[in-house]
């Protein structure tokens, strides 16, 4: 499988071991008891200093829309892509591209956070940004 990196630092993490999930990256404010995506330096309630965390891999649908053009950047033919806003257990709500098709999706589904290949270097490394997948149900 080729190497996978973030797209940008400070937003995600890859693990090497494909069995790992990735996670995005939060701050956390004690203070203020609260989540938050992205990172931030401060908390925006207390203004106290935040910490920086993994935030969970899975979360909940809570709404999608379907965008009928092109992703940008793209040279697809077919015309359209999902995004929804994910909840995560945290309490953050990531808005993202969703993997599917319309009609694939249903609020209160599980998702979960793939990376998702923006740029493949000649060594093939893979430079992601993220999406969502529906939770395949056992």
């Amino acid at each position: 499988m080729a190497k996978q990196v973030p797209l940008e630092e400070g937003y995600m993490i890859i693990p090497e071991n494909p069995d790992q999930p990735a996670r995005l990256l939060g701050s956390y404010s004690k203070a203020a008891n609260k989540h938050y995506f992205p990172i931030r330096k401060l908390c925006p309630i207390t203004s106290e200093p935040v910490e920086t965390v993994e935030l969970s891999p899975e979360g909940v649908l809570f709404s999608w829309s379907f965008i009928m053009m092109p992703k940008m950047g793209s040279r697809e033919k077919v015309a359209g892509y999902g995004v929804g806003q994910i909840d995560l257990p945290e309490g953050v709500r990531i808005q993202a591209p969703i993997d599917g098709k319309m009609g694939d999706w249903k609020i209160g589904m599980k998702m979960k956070l793939v990376p998702n290949p923006v740029v493949t270097e000649e060594d093939g490394t893979q430079y992601c940004g993220f999406k969502f997948v529906p939770v395949q149900e056992k």
